[in-house]
Order: structure tokens, then sequence, then C-alpha cells
């Protein structure tokens, strides 16, 4: 039950500070609660992996796993990982996600510490019931958490609608000192025909960042999507317009863009010198909006 009490005092703790002293709405106080109950608690919990309950919790693992000590540890690991992500609020709903899906997967053994008639800190652990309905609450805040990170990701300015897909990939060139910015900078709006193909295209997608981070001439891109209505925004910068070409043939990008090409309700592209390119994403998409062509007309 202290882990219950830890977790409810740092998420009321944090939902008083939010409305009270920032006076944040509820809306966005709530999950901001929720992400500080849950990184005190998996930062407490963590800690405990390493020191205190450590052989308590190595005795939980199920006899059927292997290396419970080294188990103990990675997930101990991935604990405070979580933890920290969750402070952070690029990271936040990652952060979030994952560590429901670890208290899932280590579920097991506190059903194995309540038959067993275990211990921990030298009281019976939990009863099975009690400690369900826990998790369960534990696990509803990281997918609320989830799901309200998601609503309100926003891209910058007055954009409310589009969703970070991954971080800023940099490519070799941006450690080239002798390159101080951009030269040339292309944008880009692809809208899938139906958001069955979105998995795959995300996919197809993170293969091609992998391959921006090795590509001759690349600074920097950014990806961005509306899985909703379908629409990936990309934005990148290159040395030169020839750096940026020779990345838009290669094998790899052309592979994708005819397997995909029949499923493109629309696309725009568009590049111009670093010197005239937006500087954020509503100006992008208004840029690409009016140069946006439909795929059945090209």
């Amino acid at each position: 039950m202290s882990v219950l009490f830890v977790f409810l005092t740092a998420t009321l703790a944090t939902l008083g500070v939010s409305t009270v002293l920032r006076r944040r709405p509820p809306r966005e106080a709530v999950p901001l609660a929720l992400r500080g109950g849950l990184a005190v608690m998996f930062l407490v919990t963590g800690v405990s992996h390493f020191a205190g309950l450590r052989d308590d919790l190595v005795a939980m693992v199920p006899p059927a796993l292997p290396h419970p000590e080294l188990l103990v540890t990675v997930t101990g690991v991935l604990e405070l990982a979580g933890a920290i992500g969750l402070l952070l609020p690029r990271t936040a709903a990652w952060a979030a996600g994952g560590l429901g899906l670890l208290m899932v997967a280590m579920f097991p053994a506190n059903v194995y510490a309540a038959t067993a008639g275990l211990t921990l800190a030298g009281e019976p652990a939990t009863a099975l019931l009690p400690r369900a309905a826990m998790q369960l609450l534990y696990i509803a805040a990281a997918v609320a958490v989830v799901v309200t990170h998601r609503r309100q990701a926003v891209l910058g300015d007055r954009l409310g609608q589009l969703i970070t897909v991954l971080p800023r990939a940099y490519g070799p060139a941006a450690t080239m000192r002798e390159v101080p910015g951009a030269g040339i900078v292309l944008v880009s709006r692809l809208r899938l025909r139906s958001v069955r193909q979105v998995p795959g295209f995300l996919l197809a997608s993170l293969r091609l960042r992998r391959a921006l981070r090795h590509a001759p001439g690349a600074l920097w891109l950014d990806l961005a999507a509306q899985p909703l209505t379908a629409t990936f925004w990309t934005w990148s910068g290159w040395t030169d317009e020839e750096a940026m070409r020779r990345y838009t043939r290669s094998a790899l990008h052309a592979h994708v863009m005819r397997t995909y090409g029949p499923h493109l309700r629309e696309s725009g592209f568009r590049s111009l010198p670093a010197a005239q390119a937006p500087t954020t994403w509503p100006e992008i998409r208004g840029m690409l909006e009016t140069r946006t062509h439909r795929a059945s007309e090209r």
C-alpha cells in the first residue's frame, strides 16, 4: 500500500500546484498530475530494485523465468528511465506507454508473490485482488497520459492537430563545423488514400529517416503526421541541392515512392534556399497547401 500512498500523494500534490499556483485548467492539470504521480512512484520503485527491497523483488520472480537478478536489474533500469521520460513533455507519452506495458509484463510476479505467501519489506505481499486493482489504477493512469498527451501535442504556433512522430534526426553534415546552416530546405506533404496505409507508410518513413543519418550533405529531418487524416509532413535541411537530389533519387527513396505512389491521394513538395524557407510548421503547411497536387491529376 505504500506505493499507492506515494502515487496518490505525488498526484494530488502536482494537481494542487498546477491548479492553485499555476492556475492551469483541469484538462491540463490532471494529465500533468498523473505524470507527476507516476514519475515519483516509478522513481521510488525503480530505486528499490537496487537497494532496500532487491532481495525481496528477486524472490518474487516466478521460478519459470531465468536469471531473476538480471530481470530485477533490467526492470529497475526501465522504471527509472520511464520516470525520467515522464518528466519531459517530449517523451512523456512514450514513457507512459512503455511503463504501462512493463506493468502488464511484471504482473505475473505479483501473482506469484501473492499465491506463494512471500513477504515484501518484512510484510506479507498484498493480496491478489487488491494488488490487481492497484495495478489497473496505475495502468489506467499511464493510458490517460498517453491519450491526453497525444491530443495536446502540437508542432508549434497555432497548429493544433499535428503530432510529432519522432524527434529531429540529424545527418552527418550537422557535425561539420564548416557548415553553419542549411543551404537548401525541402518540405513535403503526403496524404494517403486510407488510414489503413498509415502504419506501413510510417515504417517506410522511419527507414528513410535512418538512411538520412548517413546521407552525405544531410543536416536534419523533422517528420510530422496527422494519422486520422493519413497525412504526413517532412521538413529537412541540406548543405546544397546536389546532396538533396542524391538522397531523393536513392534506391530506397525511389522504392518507397513507387510502393506508396498508388496509395497517395495528394502530394506536394517544395525546395528553396534556406534564407527564403519557412521557419514554423504553420508556415510550412500553408505553403504546401497552395502547392499540393492530387495524385490522380499527375
